[in-house]
């Protein structure tokens, strides 16, 4: 019988090496990869290479998936690295891939009226004492406990509101935010791993596709000539902010419409940061 793994076989989890964990939702899609950083050494004599040398090596882990754990999704997203691992497992066979002191580089979060909440994460993993590299082969023999069962519920449209100004937004179709935290690798000069993630600057940015009641609503959101028109923009998941500031401007606003369309209008926002930190 074969042994070649299919994409349907995996799963994903975080937790402690050797303690209990927690499933992370429904994965509809995962990218485990590992950048060599190759350096090609070429000089003249030569037509070819002379060699190529083994660079900084980069675990990047990205993943698509329907959460359940809203909190989860909260505590991560600001770029911070989690101590944890988050590992691919192939429960079948007792095998996948372990990521140690990961943080999220970039991570969207998107609903569309009537459907499942989805979520996409691109995932950096660090190294640590005992596997420098950040990724390494799933161990039978290592001290691992059982995994928690898998989730199979995933959050939908009806868990989220949205919130403009402070007012409950009833008429939305769609709502979408993206955080990129800008992470920088640090180098471990001896080996060749990484030392350390550090989280830069961060930019969150997203769009809300809603109706409007009349066209004088939408003129109101479209005046944005005051220099003080910034308002808050609240997303919630579950009763938890995912996305709460005070400082949001409107981008480029639109309303695309064929003949058998109703006409939603687009608006896309930046916002000074996940959470209202600076005045």
């Amino acid at each position: 019988m074969s042994s070649i793994l299919g994409g349907f076989l995996g799963t994903v989890y975080t937790g402690t090496f050797a303690g209990a964990k927690t499933n992370r939702g429904v994965i509809t899609r995962f990218a485990p990869a590992i950048d060599p950083g190759n350096l090609a050494a070429r000089g003249t004599g030569e037509r070819g290479l002379y060699d190529i040398l083994l660079g900084m090596r980069a675990p990047v882990f990205t993943i698509d998936f329907e959460p359940n754990d809203e909190a989860w999704i909260a505590s991560i997203q600001d770029g911070s690295v989690d101590s944890d691992y988050i590992f691919l497992y192939f429960s079948s066979l007792s095998k996948g891939l372990s990521f140690q002191n990961f943080a999220v580089n970039r991570l969207s979060l998107e609903c569309n009226h009537g459907e499942k909440v989805k979520c996409s994460a691109e995932i950096w993993a660090g190294g640590g004492a005992t596997y420098p590299v950040g990724l390494r082969d799933y161990d039978d023999n290592a001290p691992v406990v059982d995994y928690n069962p898998r989730v199979t519920t995933p959050l939908r449209w009806l868990d989220s509101t949205v919130d403009i100004a402070l007012a409950t937004e009833t008429q939305w179709w769609s709502w979408r935010y993206e955080v990129m935290n800008n992470l920088q690798r640090l180098g471990n000069v001896q080996d060749g791993s990484t030392r350390e993630i550090v989280p830069r600057h961060r930019d969150v940015t997203g769009l809300i596709v809603k109706d409007c009641e009349d066209f004088a609503e939408y003129g109101s959101l479209a005046n944005v000539a005051a220099p003080a028109a910034k308002f808050n923009i609240t997303i919630t998941l579950d009763g938890v902010d995912m996305l709460n500031c005070n400082h949001c401007r409107w981008g480029r606003l639109e309303a695309p419409s064929a003949p058998e369309d109703l006409i939603a209008k687009r608006f896309p926002f930046t916002a000074t940061d996940l959470t209202t930190l600076t005045p």
